[in-house]
């Protein structure tokens, strides 16, 4: 039987199989890090919860199983319109990886530079393996595409969103103003650093994120990372780093 189906298989299926691991894979990058993740992940849960209960005919189960399944993928449809919204936009724009065409590690650079020249404080964090939505609900979404421009306007401003933090997703700044974990060492030298510092170790210890973090007092820059935090940070380091975050 198997060599029946080795004569059979034909290069049309090997495209087949490929426009279908695509398709799956860039469905998981457009779910992973949002809430429709873990509503896909008890969608998951349910449907073999109804396959088990189709292959052993628990028909009562099965009934209602049948008469909710038609509402549900409606109510789905209505719940997580803006997320499938922003699906077909970026597959619209023919982008199913990065939504622009700019270079958001050179954008960063400028605003990095700038703020630090005018001793404005700041607080970044960009996303590597592990999703900050959860950080971020404690600020404001922007789902806007990283500029310098909007960088410096979000920290040299006195709005409410200045204090915060800010997070990046590839080339987009999801959420700012957002609440970061501070972290609870106390070493010596993390005595002498402020809140922002603090904020920003104490996310790097609960996340894979890089964090770039811009004193006020003095216009340095640090970076934090896996639980560590390098102060005075040279302006080709920070490049550095960015470059291989954005490498990954």
């Amino acid at each position: 039987m198997p060599f029946i189906f080795i004569e059979t298989f034909e290069l049309v299926d090997v495209i087949d199989i490929l426009i279908i691991t695509v398709l799956l894979y860039q469905g998981y990058k457009l779910l992973i890090g949002s809430r429709a993740w873990n509503v896909f992940r008890g969608l998951a849960t349910l449907t073999a919860l109804w396959f088990i209960v189709t292959q052993l005919q628990l028909q009562a189960t099965k009934w209602l199983f049948d008469r909710i399944a038609p509402v549900g993928f409606i109510a789905i449809i209505i719940v997580f319109q803006p997320e499938l919204r922003a699906a077909l936009e970026r597959v619209g724009r023919g982008r199913l990886g990065r939504s622009t065409g700019s270079d958001p590690v050179q954008a960063i650079m400028t605003a990095v530079r700038e703020l630090a020249t005018q001793r404005q404080g700041a607080l970044i964090a960009i996303e590597r393996h592990t999703p900050l939505n959860e950080y971020g609900q404690t600020g404001t979404p922007l789902n806007s595409p990283v500029s310098a421009a909007l960088l410096q306007t979000l920290f040299a401003s006195r709005g409410p969103l200045h204090d915060g933090g800010v997070l990046i997703r590839e080339d987009i700044i999801t959420f700012a103003g957002t609440v970061f974990p501070l972290s609870e060492r106390r070493e010596g030298w993390s005595t002498k650093l402020g809140t922002r510092h603090r904020a920003g170790l104490g996310l790097s210890e609960a996340t894979d994120a890089l964090v770039i973090i811009i004193s006020e007092e003095r216009g340095t820059v640090s970076l934090a990372t896996d639980g560590a935090l390098k102060t005075d940070i040279a302006p080709a380091d920070v490049l550095k780093s960015l470059r291989e975050v954005y490498r990954e």
